[in-house]
């Protein structure tokens, strides 16, 4: 089971989509509702539109969520009320287990692809006029998905299936996908900073704190494995140190003083690493400016 979450802005024009009924290949249909009126697609729209007209300053007050599971669970969901009585029920719990309540929603199935899948859309202004708020929503996602498999028994996808293409990719992209996977995978099943820092330091992947110049203050976090270190804002945005925080809570203070954590670089050569063994940017920036010929003077 997976969930693709996207922020629309107009209402009108997912809801057609999602509960197309004159699609003769969608052959969607209108599953569950809750706080609109299911008359038409444009009175859902219009139900949808005045609820969050309490909210004008919010500029993207619409969710889209497709839940898609495996062709391998295709007997699961037959094409009949009891397997739609089990999506709903799937669907309502992602929801509540996202935190999403108190809001209006619709849950609409397709059956245009091999596998089963449907299509929710809710309001993020729920009833009471509050922002429904989506930080972390991906981490969050993938917990919810994981625990929900697995509730239900639904089909696992191997974890090789994800590496699409990964023989095209040049060996610094590699180094990169490997790096980003591990660390996303390690934090989707760590509750705090030591379950990460164990499951990364059981991955051969070391951690650093960045700290401004001449202070204490932490600026960042930078991941390395095999010799290869990157900041993990440009690993991914999840992994950025104000991502982390809030997904794992305020760092402790044993963990910010880590001299277990600095990388004893290696005596072969290649790179340019400091005393911490840890890839010097500026270096690395400068090494880049440098034309790769000197030029000669010449003799008037």
């Amino acid at each position: 089971m997976i969930a693709k979450i996207k922020t629309r802005v107009d209402f009108g024009g997912i809801v057609n989509y999602a509960n197309d009924q004159k699609n003769k290949k969608k052959c969607a249909t209108l599953l569950a509702h809750e706080g609109v009126c299911a008359i038409s697609n444009k009175l859902i729209a219009d139900s949808f539109c005045l609820q969050a007209s309490m909210r004008p300053k919010v500029k993207s007050p619409v969710k889209h969520v497709s839940l898609a599971f495996s062709s391998q669970d295709i007997s699961r969901f037959p094409d009949n009320e009891e397997g739609d009585v089990l999506m709903v029920e799937i669907a309502k719990k992602w929801m509540e287990q996202m935190g999403i309540r108190n809001t209006q929603y619709i849950i609409a199935r397709h059956h245009d692809t091999k596998h089963p899948h449907c299509h929710l859309v809710f309001n993020r202004i729920d009833n009471d006029g509050n922002l429904i708020s989506d930080s972390n929503e991906r981490i969050h996602n993938a917990k919810v998905c994981r625990t929900l498999t697995k509730e239900y028994g639904l089909y696992f996808a191997p974890k090789n299936s994800k590496a699409r293409n990964k023989s095209r990719l040049r060996p610094y992209q590699l180094r990169k996908y490997n790096l980003r996977s591990a660390t996303l995978d390690a934090l989707t099943v760590s509750r705090s900073w030591n379950d990460f820092l164990g499951i990364l330091k059981g991955l051969g992947i070391d951690m650093r704190f960045n700290r401004t110049d001449n202070s204490d203050k932490i600026r960042g976090i930078s991941f390395c494995q095999n010799e290869y270190s990157i900041a993990g804002s440009k690993l991914d945005r999840d992994l950025s140190f104000n991502s982390l925080c809030a997904t794992l809570g305020n760092v402790a203070a044993e963990l910010i003083i880590q001299p277990h954590q600095a990388i004893i670089p290696s005596g072969g050569g290649g790179g340019t690493n400091n005393e911490q063994g840890w890839r010097n940017d500026k270096d690395k920036d400068n090494q880049r400016n440098e034309p790769f010929y000197k030029t000669s003077k010449r003799r008037r």
